[in-house]
């Protein structure tokens, strides 16, 4: 069963997508802050990981470029705010997809597919 991390800090959002994910057959794993998720990958292995850019204390960014120095699991990133920028840092660190909240339901199942 492959092994998905939700990183954000909207309650309704970890809710609704893990609700989505199981559904769908995926292990699923919240943190509400980019800190907690760095805690649980350190004991765990996760095919995915599908991360808000904007939260309190780290962002997505920040959070990408620290998970870097460690482990390289592949990353979605979902956003509700758009940025220029935003896009282009998430492809110079690798991230595969970059979607924007709210998003289509099947345009994400499909990213998780084509990347797990």
């Amino acid at each position: 069963m492959k092994k998905i991390l939700i990183i954000d800090d909207d309650p309704l959002v970890l809710k609704s997508l893990r609700k989505l994910l199981e559904k769908e057959k995926y292990f699923v794993e919240t943190a509400k802050s980019a800190k907690e998720a760095l805690e649980k990958i350190k004991n765990s292995n996760f095919n995915l990981i599908i991360c808000d850019i904007r939260m309190p204390e780290m962002n997505g960014i920040e959070f990408t470029e620290e998970l870097k120095k460690e482990k390289d699991i592949p990353i979605i990133f979902i956003t509700g705010y758009f940025s220029e920028d935003g896009p282009i840092k998430a492809e110079k660190l690798g991230v595969k997809d970059y979607i924007l909240k709210p998003f289509d339901i099947d345009k994400l199942l499909e990213a998780i597919k084509r990347i797990i």
